[in-house]
């Protein structure tokens, strides 16, 4: 894929994320359809004023290949990108999520953050069920990531994470925030990997109560996770 074709595939995943049409993105361009559509298969002339509508880094839209171009530049060159999986009790389905994130520049323990939530395919994460956006910071082997709704500005979610002792590339993680079926408060746990988990029964054991953990929360009167899977 050439730098033209990854960028007009940028600009489809973020107006898809932000579930936008052609017309609508025409509309706050002051471009006709037919131009924002020559845009996403590959004319970057204005990238940069696209960046400034989906509230990311230019470098987002852009990516790796011109970033070590730019001589000013508030984010790292590189976007890191996670995998991050929760469990949906009520529909019965493991919820895939990818977040993909770029270090400020100066302060390597802190990120600018876009989520994609609840994806069909980790290869397309403009379609989604949600965008959110925000900061994540990190000290030692604990982060917190504090996000928002880019459709629900009331919506905003904080996920405390810590690093998985047993396997280094992942992190255990507690989500807190409303939840989209009674709009009250909950909290919930997920799993934010470096790779992609596909074995089904070593998710499930990761992002279900046990019974440990009931009774933990009994005794301390607070949701924890216990840092030994």
């Amino acid at each position: 894929m050439n730098v033209d074709e990854k960028v007009g595939r940028n600009i489809r995943k973020y107006r898809m994320a932000y579930n936008m049409t052609l017309k609508e993105l025409a509309v706050r361009l002051h471009k006709s359809v037919s131009t924002v559509s020559k845009y996403e298969k590959g004319d970057i002339s204005t990238f940069l004023e696209l960046s400034k509508i989906f509230k990311v880094s230019p470098l987002a839209i852009i990516g790796d290949e011109i970033a070590e171009e730019e001589e000013e530049c508030t984010y790292a060159e590189t976007i890191e990108k996670l995998y991050m999986y929760s469990y949906d009790g009520i529909g019965k389905v493991i919820v895939k999520s990818v977040i993909e994130q770029q270090a400020v520049e100066g302060k390597n323990n802190k990120y600018k953050v876009h989520l994609f939530n609840d994806v069909s395919e980790v290869k397309e994460p403009g379609e989604c069920g949600g965008l959110y956006t925000g900061e994540y910071e990190k000290e030692g082997f604990i982060g917190t990531y504090m996000l928002h709704n880019q459709a629900l500005k009331s919506e905003h979610i904080m996920i405390s994470c810590v690093n998985n002792l047993v396997n280094p590339g992942q992190q255990l993680a507690l989500v807190s925030g409303l939840s989209n079926y009674t709009m009250l408060p909950v909290t919930f746990k997920a799993v934010i990997s470096e790779k992609e988990i596909v074995n089904k029964e070593k998710l499930m054991n990761l992002l279900t109560f046990n019974k440990e953990d009931l009774k933990l929360m009994k005794q301390m009167n607070y949701l924890t996770i216990q840092n030994i899977r």
